[in-house]
């Protein structure tokens, strides 16, 4: 398996070919969750069995880094501040991208007295995404 810089991995609002990204970011993670349906009855024979398929799909996405006056960071905040959905899109180092609608679920910023201001916040998913392999 290749190797990867953490900073290879970036986010935008909006769409990948249009968007802006949300600079100063220092971390990022990505988790794709697949709910499972338990079928399990007494056929199964003692052993769960699992409905291929189905249950509900979703993409949650945590990342932070430095507060500056940054354009992608301050468009982000006002959508925490709005509970609203917007666009966003997630690019990895191969270049393979994914493009959805995201709510953000938490902002958290945080700063002590001798350092700089940091933040945090984690995006959920919400309806389809879009998938493109480089």
């Amino acid at each position: 398996m290749t190797n990867y810089a953490g900073s290879a991995f970036l986010l935008k609002t909006g769409t990948w070919s249009g968007g802006t990204a949300i600079a100063d970011c220092k971390t990022h993670s990505f988790k794709l969750n697949n709910e499972q349906v338990d079928i399990t009855n007494k056929s199964s024979g003692g052993y769960r069995t699992l409905l291929a398929a189905a249950g509900t799909k979703s993409v949650e996405i945590t990342f932070g880094g430095i507060m500056t006056s940054d354009t992608g960071f301050e468009t982000v905040q006002g959508y925490a501040f709005a509970n609203s959905i917007n666009a966003f899109a997630i690019q990895w180092a191969d270049g393979d991208t994914l493009e959805c609608n995201f709510a953000v679920s938490s902002l958290e910023i945080t700063g002590e007295y001798n350092g700089a201001q940091e933040f945090s916040m984690t995006i959920m998913s919400s309806g389809s995404w879009t998938f493109t392999a480089a």
